[in-house]
């Protein structure tokens, strides 16, 4: 789920970037602290640098999860998103007008925030489509498929996240997210390797989804 393959922490120990590192400042949070909210009047700009925060809108009584950052990541806070911490973590803090100012002079900065608000973007749209044409089993696959990676024996989706966390990013309760995991598996299209481990036995029907047959049940179709 990460959003960027551009780690800025590392861009950041390299000697040309020592202007842009001291303007940080180091802010630990706590697991399920408010790093930032729409009504906040702080413009801040900040990299991740241990552990994972979650990017949300909420309307009415729903939220959908735009993105989770994880170390290396950056954001700002003047969006108008709620962000909250999934774990205990670090901050590098910074304010607008500084960040601003040093992005000038620093490129790989002004890339790595546009591959951030690429993926952000990316990810709205996908949860656009999958509330107004998907079903939550079909939104389901497509996330498995789309976090698979090539392994020897097959691909294989490694989270990263709780299934809570699963459920908030796919717009569906913990309990469906389960159920439709267990019947996946049942139905013999994933398999379960280890806690948060799971092997794509057949991509074919899981690309298929919104057709996929489980015993016992006339569809995957659970909201």
């Amino acid at each position: 789920m990460k959003i960027s393959t551009l780690s800025l922490l590392e861009e950041l120990e390299r000697p040309e970037y020592a202007a842009m590192k001291k303007a940080f400042r180091r802010r630990r949070y706590v697991k399920g602290e408010s790093i930032a909210f729409p009504e906040a009047s702080q413009n801040e700009v900040f990299v991740v640098a241990e552990g994972r925060l979650r990017v949300f809108r909420a309307y009415e009584e729903k939220e959908f999860t735009f993105a989770v950052l994880e170390p290396g990541d950056i954001y700002s806070s003047h969006t108008g998103a709620h962000v909250v911490a999934l774990t205990d973590g670090v901050l590098l803090v910074t304010d607008v007008g500084t960040f601003h100012r040093e992005m000038m002079e620093t490129p790989a900065v002004t890339q790595a925030m546009v591959r951030v608000l690429g993926g952000l973007l990316k990810n709205a749209f996908q949860i656009i489509d999958g509330l107004v044409f998907s079903d939550s089993t079909t939104r389901l696959a497509a996330f498995l498929l789309a976090e698979a990676r090539g392994e020897p024996e097959g691909p294989v989706v490694r989270l990263s996240v709780t299934i809570e966390e699963l459920a908030l990013h796919l717009g569906m309760s913990r309990q469906t997210a389960s159920t439709l995991l267990a019947d996946m598996g049942r139905s013999g299209v994933i398999r379960k390797l280890g806690r948060g481990v799971y092997r794509i036995e057949d991509p074919d029907r899981l690309g298929g989804a919104g057709a996929l047959m489980i015993p016992g049940r006339t569809a995957l179709h659970a909201m």
